[in-house]
């Protein structure tokens, strides 16, 4: 788990932000400003591709361990092009609605850490989608709260999941489901494994290879290589596959056989080898 980093001046920051990051635009380029401006306007077609079809026959749950907004020195941590690939691949991969209707979901137990992150993802990574925002209760979500949409994207971008009955609810959830923060795997005193098909070994904030440990936290310290899965991306170019994450990701394993892998993170060190999961599915 990160430390609580409180950002009170985003806001302000959305109008003083000198460096964007450029969006591909099917022809034309707009341009998304970097996690310390997040008020980017995305038109028609603005993300990686033109192309929003499903690639799932039914809904699934995607779990993203990353806070894809996530910013250290007024720089964006995963590079723009890599987050929203990400987000709107995974987008197609969780329901096979052609439009889906999304419900982002914001955990109550989020400790105010990384608010850029969710605004990001609503502003900006999900512009192309019909999204409405709730700010999930400390008594947790409700089947009536998820009724109508398609998939429930619940963000919680540094801390575990805060509340035992949003699990209960996402598990008996009928739609698609991406579970987004890179501490997911694991519940605030319960275990999210039947929803998120992973089992939780520890929290990733260092890593531990032949004999030496590294800590890898708050952008301060190591870092993660994270390497999407070229044949599941569709549209992807080299650039965009690969990317460097300095937050910690949780260490977890495959609690299912079903279990789809999409991108795997490995501690940059030379000496280290093992591979962690990143983003994994599973179709309901």
């Amino acid at each position: 788990m990160k430390n609580v980093k409180v950002k009170a001046l985003v806001m302000i920051t959305i109008a003083t932000a000198g460096t964007l990051l450029a969006f591909q635009n099917c022809g034309k380029v707009q341009f998304a400003a970097t996690a310390a401006s997040l008020e980017g306007d995305l038109n028609v077609c603005s993300g990686v591709s033109c192309d929003l079809t499903p690639l799932t026959s039914k809904p699934a749950v995607t779990t993203i361990l990353l806070a894809l907004g996530d910013a250290a020195d007024d720089q964006l941590v995963v590079k723009g092009l890599s987050a929203q690939l990400i987000a709107e691949t995974v987008v197609r991969y969780t329901s096979n609605k052609t439009n889906p209707k999304i419900l982002l979901v914001l955990d109550s137990g989020n400790a105010g850490e990384d608010p850029e992150d969710t605004l990001y993802i609503q502003n900006n990574l999900l512009k192309r989608y019909n999204v409405t925002f709730l700010q999930e209760t400390t008594s947790g979500l409700l089947a009536a709260d998820l009724s109508g949409y398609d998939i429930i994207w619940f963000n919680n971008p540094g801390h575990p999941m805060g509340v035992e009955a949003t699990r209960d609810a996402l598990l008996n959830f009928s739609g698609g489901v991406v579970l987004q923060g890179d501490d997911l795997t694991r519940g605030n005193g319960f275990s999210v494994e039947a929803l998120t098909g992973l089992r939780h070994i520890d929290n990733g904030s260092s890593v531990t290879c032949n004999g030496q440990t590294y800590s890898i936290d708050n952008n301060t310290g190591g870092k993660f290589d994270v390497t999407l899965d070229w044949n599941k991306m569709p549209n992807a170019s080299a650039d965009m596959i690969h990317f460097q994450y300095g937050n910690d990701i949780d260490l977890s394993e495959p609690a299912r056989g079903d279990l789809e892998i999409l991108a795997l993170a490995k501690a940059n060190p030379a000496d280290c080898t093992e591979s962690r999961p990143a983003i994994v599915r599973y179709l309901k």
